[in-house]
């Protein structure tokens, strides 16, 4: 057993977690007829997860687990509340440390592996993009003969996984040459809207998530519908009912304000995207930024940084707040590069929602981003009039 995955629990709490993924590890032998989906990637993750969830869910007795749980107490937990009749299992496979995909995989080995995206996520404990794709790819790489690569065909790093598993590798995305077709999408601040398209077929879907670069997770999502039999109506049904994950682009529109909060974790791919959402959704509206640091990228922290900034230079965002003495080489880049809009520079969440407060109305729109450890979800909840106050499992109690 891997216990360097448990390396941030309690010590007293340890042998409770090993002790739990040794029962699911043993339960899942009593359940011999269900069908697990692992998904893995660097973004995407609980989003396609929801999405599959929804989407299969139209037809048979589906199983997924809680977003905001670490994988590590997540799959155990999920696998130990399935029921002898459900047909599929659904978990997510999130990676930090070398070995954390063994562990995984000891436990549940999926019959469908779906990856979504690979780009630069904690580099500073995988060693770099090469250490990412390594420990990512593990998942197909031991899948069976029998089972599925859901492999997105628009992501060039996951495209070279394809020769790395023996078994069926099936593609979805913009760039497949078969399968699910997506078109027609629109967003504003109530959802999105598009159309999805097989075998001569189309359906319409509202979603209620924003981000055009989230549709990887309905191409995912629909690709496993049609392996599962479903209806291209049953899988548009299931694509619209599917839960947004809390801080993930969620947006949060009161009397007052207008928030696309993005706070539960950050990366350089990730952040990139949230701010083109964030222009789109802004247009006719002042548009403003509130960043803090991407952790855990090593070597790469900088430069990630840098072209971050560089992305921002030259967009129509008004106001960029950034957090913290890393996030401040995001300004630097930006303005070095000509960016126009007003870039402010504060040491701490509590300076950034002072800030924040005196530029909020409905003729604005903010995009709040950052690593989790950071907690910006408390510059939302202080937008929004409500109380500022959180317990983490790891900081403690937090104002």
């Amino acid at each position: 057993m891997n216990l360097q995955i448990y390396s941030e629990v309690k010590s007293w709490k340890k042998p409770i977690h090993v002790t739990k993924t040794a029962l699911a590890k043993g339960y899942l032998k009593l359940l011999p007829n269900i069908e697990i989906i692992g998904i893995a990637g660097s973004v995407g993750k609980t989003l396609t997860q929801n999405a599959i969830y929804s989407v299969l869910s139209q037809k048979y007795p589906t199983v997924v687990g809680e977003e905001n749980l670490d994988p590590t107490f997540r799959i155990p937990q999920t696998i130990l509340k399935t029921k002898i009749w459900d047909k599929y299992l659904v978990l997510e496979y999130g990676v930090e440390h070398p070995g954390d995909m063994d562990h995984y995989l000891k436990i549940a080995k999926p019959k469908y592996a779906v990856v979504t995206f690979l780009s630069a996520e904690h580099t500073k404990y995988l060693g770099g993009m090469e250490g990412v794709v390594e420990e990512e790819s593990k998942i197909i790489k031991n899948l069976d003969k029998n089972a599925y690569a859901i492999l997105n065909a628009d992501n060039p790093l996951v495209h070279k996984l394809s020769s790395q598993t023996s078994a069926t590798v099936v593609w979805f995305g913009q760039k497949a040459k078969k399968g699910v077709k997506i078109s027609h999408f629109v967003q504003n601040l109530h959802g999105s809207k598009f159309r999805i398209h097989y075998a001569g077929q189309v359906a319409s879907v509202h979603a209620r998530f924003v981000g055009k670069h989230q549709l990887t997770s309905s191409y995912a999502a629909a690709t496993i519908g049609i392996l599962a039999g479903l209806t291209l109506k049953q899988i548009a049904k299931g694509l619209s009912q599917t839960k947004p994950p809390e801080h993930r682009l969620n947006l949060k529109i009161t009397d007052h304000v207008n928030i696309i909060d993005d706070t539960y974790n950050s990366s350089p791919e990730a952040a990139q995207e949230s701010i083109k959402t964030l222009i789109e959704l802004g247009l006719g509206r002042k548009k403003i930024a509130i960043l803090g640091e991407m952790k855990d990228l090593g070597n790469l922290s900088e430069t990630s940084h840098k072209e971050v900034g560089q992305k921002l230079a030259k967009t129509t965002i008004n106001n960029l707040i950034l957090i913290g003495q890393v996030a401040k080489t995001i300004g630097l880049s930006a303005k070095k590069l000509g960016f126009r809009g007003k870039i402010t520079y504060s040491s701490n969440v509590k300076e950034a929602l002072e800030l924040a407060r005196t530029l909020a109305s409905k003729k604005s729109i903010f995009l709040i981003k950052g690593s989790r450890h950071a907690h910006l979800e408390r510059i939302t909840l202080g937008l929004m009039h409500k109380s500022t106050n959180i317990e983490c499992y790891h900081c403690g109690k937090l104002k």
